[in-house]
């Protein structure tokens, strides 16, 4: 009886306690690679859309490859898609885009 009164017991204690700057998570944790790797990520890139995605979540990414040189940051079809990613979430839930 004495060893389930103390499991209740430790039931009853506070909830565990939110998680501090400390030792929260990176949030980019790609920052904390050095920018030879993210070019070569970079490279492994081949859609469009994949590409326009990498650059509105981490715009230095996107500045980076651009600067660099990598042709897919360089084609008209990433500016139509980086259009395209901007326009979908700026539209969200409230309708679709379409492009005709």
């Amino acid at each position: 009886f004495s060893q389930v009164r103390r499991r209740d017991s430790c039931s009853m204690e506070s909830p565990p306690r939110a998680r501090a700057e400390d030792d929260a998570p990176p949030t980019d944790w790609l920052g904390e690679l050095p920018p030879e790797l993210h070019l070569r990520i970079l490279e492994g890139v081949d859609d469009f859309s994949d590409c326009a995605a990498f650059s509105l979540a981490s715009p230095r990414l996107g500045l980076l490859a651009l600067r660099s040189g990598l042709a897919r940051f360089k084609d008209p079809l990433f500016a139509v898609a980086m259009r395209l990613q901007i326009a979908q979430h700026c539209v969200g839930s409230v309708g679709t885009v379409s492009v005709t």
